[in-house]
């Protein structure tokens, strides 16, 4: 997967005076910060030039991470007129959604200045997102009141608090008509993150749509994490930001999305989500799943036929089947 050509042109577009050296500096100097800075909230980036660079070694993850868990949560089939970005960045997230679903309303929600601005001129030739209301808001201290069908917070939590992340989710959840996603890096730490909103979602009767393929409480050990994979393109420019060679790397996320829309009929339970990569041996496939919150290792050999076919092609966060008599 990979960002539409016309963003990566247009992100080229704003570089091509800059010297890459120069690029890299301030790709190491950000990503240094990020990984350094503790989670209390504070701004880490402010230039313009710190945004472009953020443009091109996290965008593409970001989309496409988001076009995955939209897509697994089924929002596309969910009558989706409105998209609310809260701590949009510049702007992954609703490309990525107006991707999947004819979107009439956009708003992204984003404190910091350079990021806004970066985000406009990305959206300006969009059919649909030229018209997006960028607002200027810190979600951790500032009252919302924009509502919209479908919420989306893609990697914001971790930057926040600890302590002020469930009241942020519950702001979220205000704001929400139907779906709300949030996604998290695919850590233990980021899954800590989802893992406590799945438990809040069911102690307040919130209806669960994925990755869980039930409505009970997570049974995974504590050293251990739920989160799906993703491959994403890279070009010249972000191989050489991030001192990568190959043509792809596997963004690893986690994320949950609940559902808001009264007497959903999903059932979920007639499938199992693939917790770690598929172990494909001669003749077998062995698959460590949660179904409906059991975890399970199943064992699927060539007998099973369209199964066995179906698990060589699957990985890490994806689900199969449930078929009882065969497991």
């Amino acid at each position: 997967m990979k960002l539409p050509d016309e963003i990566e042109k247009q992100i080229e577009e704003k570089v091509k005076n800059i010297k890459l050296t120069d690029l890299k500096e301030y790709a190491v100097n950000l990503s240094n910060r990020y990984m350094n800075e503790k989670r209390s909230g504070q701004s880490l980036l402010s230039e313009d030039i710190e945004a472009i660079v953020y443009s091109i070694i996290r965008m593409p993850a970001t989309y496409s991470a988001v076009k995955i868990a939209a897509l697994e949560a089924n929002c596309n089939e969910k009558k989706i007129d409105s998209i609310l970005d809260v701590g949009a960045g510049t702007g992954a997230a609703s490309f990525a959604i107006c991707e999947i679903i004819d979107i009439k309303k956009v708003t992204c929600i984003e404190r910091e200045n350079a990021m806004q601005k970066l985000g406009k001129e990305l959206m300006h030739e969009h059919s649909v997102l030229k018209n997006t209301e960028w607002i200027d808001l810190d979600i951790e201290k500032d009252e919302m009141n924009k509502k919209a069908d479908l919420v989306v917070s893609s990697y914001m939590l971790n930057e926040i608090r600890e302590e002020n992340r469930i009241a942020v989710v519950e702001k979220l959840l205000k704001a929400t008509n139907k779906i709300l996603i949030i996604i998290e890096p695919g850590t233990p730490a980021g899954f800590n993150n989802i893992r406590k909103i799945q438990k809040y979602a069911i102690d307040n009767n919130i209806k669960i749509l994925a990755p869980c393929t039930g409505q009970t409480y997570c049974k995974l050990n504590s050293d251990d994490w739920c989160h799906s994979i993703v491959r994403v393109e890279r070009n010249k420019l972000h191989k050489y930001l991030k001192d990568g060679d190959a043509p792809y790397e596997d963004e690893k996320f986690s994320y949950i999305a609940l559902s808001k829309i009264v007497n959903s009929n999903e059932d979920s339970i007639s499938k199992a989500r693939i917790l770690r990569h598929p172990l494909i041996e001669k003749g077998k496939i062995t698959l460590k799943v949660c179904l409906n919150g059991d975890i399970r290792k199943i064992i699927i050999t060539k007998k099973d036929k369209e199964l066995f076919k179906m698990a060589k092609k699957k990985s890490c966060g994806e689900c199969i089947p449930y078929i009882k008599e065969e497991f």
